[in-house]
């Protein structure tokens, strides 16, 4: 995983005068960046207290949401009164995160406590992502990497987005290259190849000349149906390391079922299905 840009990955803070006999930070330093996070420093035990418990928490957000919440304690003695927390993140990042720490300890000799803020771009790698159909994002909304998209210049966050997917494609081309569209759109921001991105640029054309339920006829709806079919194969390409994908059920009979031609009748998409 490539590092893009860090806005900021530390911050040290130094503590102000403080009583001899309270126990105190005497230094800190906490931070984070695309691989992990850290906090390291000194606390200054008074002679009555062995040791000291240290808490820490790191919250991980990308935008309004919580991508990773760590949490620990270590034990902090007088005779050695350094300290350093470290960890990876459990899954590589792509995009624009944000990082909130907070290291504390109590005593019955005083209670001291330190915070930072951090954020910071990681670059995203689109070499070897897997490809997941309109079922499978439709199937997990945990696994999103955005929460909004723009079909057809018009922008839909995730509750909205979900409601396509779960729409019957009935007789009306526009709703399923939504479908595909929302997934290819998906897979590219996730870390799939964009060599799909002109198709992607020509379905949401489309969908401006032909907003989606605008349920099109004759040659508008093949040119439709055309689009849709190259975002299906891209969607449906299993990238190697990615074979143990199965596709869901639905996708396998949306992939075998005719065209959406003048001639098709909704009947006969539904046959496929029993």
């Amino acid at each position: 995983m490539k590092l893009h840009a860090v806005t900021a990955i530390a911050m040290l803070f130094l503590v102000a005068a403080v009583p001899a006999s309270a126990c105190h930070f005497s230094t800190f330093n906490g931070g984070a960046d695309c691989s992990g996070y850290f906090g390291s420093g000194n606390i200054y035990i008074v002679q009555e207290l062995e040791s000291v418990i240290l808490h820490y928490e790191l919250v991980l957000t990308q935008g309004a949401t919580t991508v990773e919440t760590v949490t620990g304690s270590v034990e902090v003695f007088r005779s050695a009164p350094d300290f350093n927390v470290t960890g990876m993140w459990k899954e590589e990042l792509c995009g624009d995160y944000a990082v909130a720490g907070h290291f504390w300890f109590t005593s019955d000799y005083d209670n001291d406590s330190r915070t930072f803020e951090v954020t910071f771009t990681c670059e995203c790698d689109h070499e070897g992502g897997c490809h997941f159909t309109p079922g499978y994002w439709k199937n997990h909304p945990e696994a999103w990497p955005v929460m909004t998209l723009t079909l057809g210049g018009i922008s839909y966050n995730q509750a909205q987005l979900l409601a396509i997917l779960n729409m019957s494609v009935r007789q009306d081309p526009t709703i399923i290259l939504a479908h595909h569209l929302i997934a290819a759109k998906l897979n590219v921001a996730n870390g799939a190849d964009d060599s799909i991105n002109g198709a992607i640029g020509n379905a949401d054309a489309l969908l401006v000349t032909y907003p989606l339920y605008s349920n099109p006829k004759g040659s508008a709806k093949q040119m439709i149906i055309a689009a849709k079919d190259v975002l299906c194969a891209y969607n449906e390409t299993i990238m190697p390391g990615c074979e143990g994908y199965i596709m869901p059920t639905l996708d396998r009979a949306l992939q075998s079922a005719p065209n959406l031609g003048e001639k098709s009748t909704w009947g006969d998409i539904k046959g496929i299905y029993r």
